[in-house]
């Protein structure tokens, strides 16, 4: 064996007969650890709180979920828990940072979160050592006492039974029309789509509704100056309310007496009769053969009738003719005859059946 081996075999031995001797003396608890916090180093900053049930001492601060400090100590002034934080050097905590309790889990240990204001920029004045969040931007968190009894109202309040009592109700109430409800909700989805995927029509649209009302507002005068122009012509109309109608009544009624006449289309009346003259005037112009002078002869006596206020005739009788026979200037009527056995006969007939008739009346017609 050589000597290296030799001197290693040596220390083995050795540190096994050491730990052999104190390992009846010495464990994990006498070894030294770190102790958690930010070292030495770090600028102070002091919280109040309406409480602080439930903090800690050696609670972590944390930054956007992140370790940035611990608490170094807590004290009573005026009903408030002031809580004293180390933060270390590096962070920066700009002036309006909220400090609120919270937990990670129900029952996990609380810790300071703090929240920079959602404005800050790198010109927002920051906390320096000594300074305080006043008690109107921290937040106490809940109490496992709170929670506990806020969830034994939950369970023992009702809450859930009413809640069960409802689901139940509603099932009841649907019966076997579910299909029918889960339809409804379906075609509710599909409306809200379709609203959805028309946005930009809508919000087009409203847009010009926005510019049409801000195109009224800024012409609100000249609509305002209309209105009190037309204010006096609305109280005269209004004035003279009843005479207009009553106008229209007359209106009404002349209409109607004037519906009486004969249309000037010539249907009918004297307006008919004048277009009859005025078409047989044209056909005699236009024949050859035709003679106006028989009319010509009667106008004067019409003229002479019609001129005044009255009539008056003056009759000439130059020619009579009575049936067959004639007179010296007027031949007699062609389908004019004397009488003779026939008319006899005729006026015998005639007066029987007269007769016949006046007794059919007299005796009821039985005998």
């Amino acid at each position: 064996m050589s000597d290296r081996s030799k001197g290693i075999r040596v220390i083995a031995l050795g540190a096994v007969a050491l730990a052999t001797t104190t390992a009846c003396s010495v464990g994990l608890g006498d070894l030294p650890l770190p102790a958690p916090g930010v070292g030495s180093s770090g600028y102070s900053i002091h919280a109040d709180f309406a409480n602080a049930l439930n903090l800690p001492a050696k609670a972590k601060v944390r930054l956007s979920g992140a370790d940035v400090g611990e608490v170094s100590g807590m004290a009573v002034r005026d009903y408030t828990a002031i809580v004293t934080m180390t933060i270390r050097d590096d962070v920066r905590l700009p002036l309006g940072t909220r400090a609120e309790l919270r937990t990670a889990t129900p029952l996990g240990d609380v810790f300071v979160s703090l929240t920079p204001p959602a404005d800050f920029t790198t010109a927002t004045p920051v906390l320096r050592d000594g300074d305080s969040i006043a008690r109107e931007s921290t937040t106490a968190a809940a109490t496992i006492e709170e929670l506990l009894t806020t969830a034994s109202l939950l369970v023992n309040g009702g809450a859930i039974r009413n809640l069960t009592t409802i689901v139940n109700g509603l099932g009841h109430a649907v019966g076997d029309r579910g299909d029918h409800v889960a339809a409804l909700i379906e075609q509710s989805t599909r409306v809200v789509q379709a609203l959805s995927a028309r946005s930009e029509d809508i919000r087009a649209t409203l847009a010009q509704v926005d510019q049409l009302t801000q195109r009224l507002h800024g012409q609100r005068g000249t609509i305002d100056d209309l209105v009190f122009a037309t204010g006096p012509a609305l109280d005269t109309l209004q004035a003279h309310s009843q005479q207009a109608l009553a106008l229209i009544r007359q209106v009404d009624q002349i209409s109607r007496q004037i519906a009486k006449f004969p249309g000037i289309n010539g249907s009918s009346g004297m307006i008919a009769d004048i277009n009859r003259i005025a078409a047989e005037l044209d056909s005699a112009a236009n024949n050859p053969n035709a003679s106006v002078a028989a009319m010509n002869s009667m106008l004067g006596p019409v003229i002479a009738v019609t001129n005044g206020t009255s009539a008056v005739t003056d009759a000439d009788m130059q020619d009579l003719a009575i049936g067959y026979l004639p007179d010296p200037n007027h031949p007699g009527d062609p389908k004019s005859r004397l009488p003779d056995g026939r008319d006899w006969e005729a006026f015998v007939g005639t007066l029987t059946y007269t007769l016949l008739k006046l007794q059919a009346r007299v005796t009821g017609g039985t005998r």
